[in-house]
């Protein structure tokens, strides 16, 4: 494979990490509620920080071995996997120990079944 096109290829997965986590730290700077900072967190610095791992895969994997490669895809599938995960434990974290005039619901499907107090 040409190494110029390697080398764009990987300037160009960092480019879109950078932007995403960038929109993803303005969303969080910017929005309202927890729940939808929370969201900007978890889709937009998800897609980034699995952009900046693959580049750095591509990166060193190509120059020095082809292990560095599969670790850092290793490492992506395990972010995919536990940030859905604790963006709801917060949500749901967020959720029971606020007040009930801070949030402004149309839906409330997590009230139901909680206990008071």
């Amino acid at each position: 494979m040409n190494p110029l096109l390697i080398d764009y290829l990987i300037l160009g997965l960092a480019t879109v990490g950078v932007v995403f986590m960038l929109i993803s730290a303005l969303g969080i700077l910017r929005l309202p509620d927890v729940f939808t900072r929370m969201h900007a967190a978890g889709k937009a610095a998800t897609l980034g920080v699995s952009c900046l791992l693959l580049a750095a895969g591509i990166f060193f994997g190509i120059k020095d071995n082809i292990s560095e490669f599969w670790r850092m895809i290793a490492l992506i599938a395990l972010f995919f996997v536990t940030a859905p995960i604790a963006t709801t434990t917060m949500a749901r974290a967020a959720y029971r120990t606020a007040k009930p005039g801070d949030f402004t619901l149309v839906v409330d499907e997590m009230g139901d079944g909680l206990p008071d107090g």
